[in-house]
């Protein structure tokens, strides 16, 4: 990153944030016409440099608005973001199906550079993606369909964010949750507590509260949002999509989907999805046994595990087996106590420092702003939106506020999340590591030249983003890296011991949980590949195909699976990146996570070169070989079918 890259300046919480947004989108799309004007006007040495100019302009004024709409508090502000996120998608439709601009790029001279030929390679093969070599006719048919699919995702992810899920129980039912929570949820006028499916409210309780029928409340109350209202978005979203593939010459969305991934068809996912479950189903048909059977001791007349049963008995059992107390893991693990820890371990790892940015431009007074520093030198800036509030986005993500664009402009990115202000659970920590490592892959990739190969481009090898995240979480389960920072109120480091069984009991019916991401990965993959009539029908089809657990009758999930909109059929990104994670962490001494050796080669292969390569090279540079399934295969031969699961970390 040279010294010339500049930050993007934010308004702060009490500025009109409607009109900034409005100007710095309509600014940059001006700014992009006269680019892309440059680009039409015929090939030339310039061509290149003109098309990522529009490039970085029509970027930034997505990022920007896509986010805004996802967490700031004013909803007129939300809602006016969502009209110019479907005025951007708009016109970068029309750009990217336009035959001139093809024309003009197929036959401009490749710029300097080592990257530019593969570079060049991705944009004329988004060109064809978009319909730029065909018929007016059949692109104007397509552009339409993109106008009507950007409308239906943003209504599809408005109504799961707008939807919050409610249960009222007597106080009684809060036995045996910490006095923290307790605390924080007193029974109102009616006598009653109200228990909210946001992730404070929802976790905890799903994994602490015996009352059965309460927890089974809460879980249907999460899995109906957003139904009914959905249930026609979504029918409409894949016969969009479905229409969109087979006018492009695709024999369904899953085949377009993969044609940017490393994944290389829909019939790729179906296999992949095939193997996982013949791995997976007896050691997840083992752990459902034993949760039933533990389970029993409470209820003798239980026939089946369901969902809202599993998380409490799987605790239960690391309880007893183990020796792992949630109420004692949560001693120590303080918010703001494991926000600092993690930033100074990234520090540490990647040879970075984080200065916290007093008063800094923002969208709430949550938000807290860090300036990321590379060996003195600014290289960016996080924006940490941590906790929940109404309106907000309701799980964890890392949005790209700004892509890094070397000696122009600093990479900002978002974490937004909906951790407790006050204790956290182990799940918790493992989540804020994984969130964090997108956050670093954001910033460190962020000294790119071209847009097209940033780091997190929404245009790049998908199915790779969340292998730095997912390598990340493997640093929560190392004593050394936790003492650091999980220390309770006396500043006494979490005990070795306490550590050792959490390792011990980190396999604990993991077979079952992977069949649970089997059932999402199948739904996203088979409704985009037969399009169901019945969307109600053919969703708990599957899940009583791929889940070991008891189906809740009556359940519509789908209608709040947000990951829909934005990852469509591909939701097999998660144990394919998995598989690569797992990969990657062959490259590490477990024995030493705080090696910055180890950690510095992986920032410098893997990280800081974003998209500018395939990711299979980029993982085979780190590895000195190319990407293998070996350790995810070891990883799985772990899920033994004993249901205890292997002790090993």
């Amino acid at each position: 990153m040279t010294s010339e890259a500049t930050l993007t300046t934010l308004p702060m919480p009490s500025e009109p944030w409607g009109e900034f947004v409005a100007a710095y989108v309509h600014e940059r799309l001006s700014a992009a016409r006269e680019a892309l004007d440059g680009v039409r006007s015929g090939p030339s040495g310039d061509a290149w440099d003109a098309w990522n100019d529009a490039d970085v302009a029509v970027a930034h004024a997505h990022q920007l608005v896509e986010s805004i709409a996802e967490v700031h508090p004013d909803a007129q502000v939300r809602h006016a973001c969502v009209d110019l996120v479907h005025e951007v998608a708009a016109f970068r439709t029309a750009r990217d199906g336009d035959p001139e601009l093809f024309a003009a790029l197929e036959g401009a001279p490749v710029p300097p550079g080592d990257e530019a030929p593969y570079l060049r390679t991705l944009v004329l093969r988004d060109f064809r993606l978009q319909g730029a070599h065909l018929d007016a006719e059949t692109r104007q048919r397509l552009a339409d369909i993109d106008r009507k699919l950007s409308a239906a995702e943003t209504e599809f992810s408005e109504n799961i964010r707008e939807d919050v899920g409610r249960i009222r129980v007597t106080p009684e039912v809060l036995a045996g949750l910490p006095e923290d929570y307790v605390a924080a949820h007193p029974a109102g006028d009616d006598g009653l507590v109200e228990i909210t499916t946001d992730y404070p409210d929802s976790g905890p309780f799903l994994a602490m509260a015996s009352d059965r029928s309460a927890r089974e409340a809460l879980v249907r109350a999460d899995y109906e949002r957003a139904h009914p209202v959905n249930d026609e978005v979504l029918d409409r979203l894949l016969r969009l999509r479905d229409q969109k593939a087979s006018l492009l010459g695709f024999e369904g969305w899953p085949d377009y989907a993969t044609a940017r991934m490393m994944m290389p068809d829909g019939a790729g996912i179906e296999s992949f999805l095939a193997d996982l479950d013949s791995a997976a189903r007896p050691a997840g048909e083992a752990d459902a046994a034993m949760l039933l059977e533990r389970m029993r001791e409470d209820h003798p007349d239980a026939t089946a595990v369901t969902v809202a049963d599993s998380r409490y008995y799987i605790e239960t059992l690391k309880a007893e087996r183990f020796g792992v107390d949630p109420h004692q893991v949560r001693r120590y693990l303080d918010y703001g106590r494991v926000r600092d820890g993690i930033l100074a371990l990234a520090g540490d790892l990647f040879d970075l420092s984080f200065e916290p940015v007093a008063d800094a431009p923002r969208w709430h007074e949550d938000v807290e702003a860090y300036d990321v520093l590379s060996g003195g030198h600014r290289i960016g800036r996080i924006l940490l939106d941590m906790h929940p509030r109404a309106g907000k986005y309701g799980h964890m993500a890392c949005f790209p506020v700004v892509t890094g664009i070397a000696g122009r402009h600093l990479p900002v990115s978002a974490l937004v999340c909906n951790f407790p202000r006050g204790s956290m659970t182990f799940d918790d920590l493992e989540t804020f590591l994984h969130e964090f490592g997108h956050l670093m892959h954001a910033i460190l990739s962020g000294g790119g030249q071209w847009m097209r190969l940033a780091g997190l481009s929404e245009k790049g090898e998908w199915d790779f983003v969340e292998a730095p995240s997912q390598l990340l979480e493997e640093w929560a389960w190392d004593h050394a890296v936790l003492a650091r920072f999980a220390v309770d109120e006396d500043g006494t480091p979490i005990p070795e011991s306490l550590v050792d069984s959490l390792r011990a009991s980190r396999h604990l019916a993991r077979g079952l949980l992977t069949c649970r991401q089997l059932v999402y990965a199948q739904l996203s993959y088979q409704l985009h590949r037969d399009v169901p009539e019945d969307i109600a029908a053919f969703a708990a089809a599957i899940e009583e195909r791929h889940d070991v657990r008891e189906r809740l009758d009556d359940t519509h999930q789908y209608a709040s699976f947000g990951h829909l909109t934005g990852y469509s059929a591909c939701y097999y990104t998660y144990q394919w990146s998995l598989a690569i994670a797992r990969d990657l962490f062959t490259g590490f001494n477990p024995a030493d996570l705080l090696d910055a050796a180890a950690a510095h080669r992986y920032r410098d292969a893997v990280l800081v070169p974003g998209g500018s390569q395939p990711a299979g090279a980029l993982v085979e540079t780190f590895l000195g070989r190319p990407f293998s399934t070996e350790a995810y295969r070891a990883w799985l031969a772990e899920l033994d079918t004993t249901g205890a699961g292997s002790t090993n970390a």
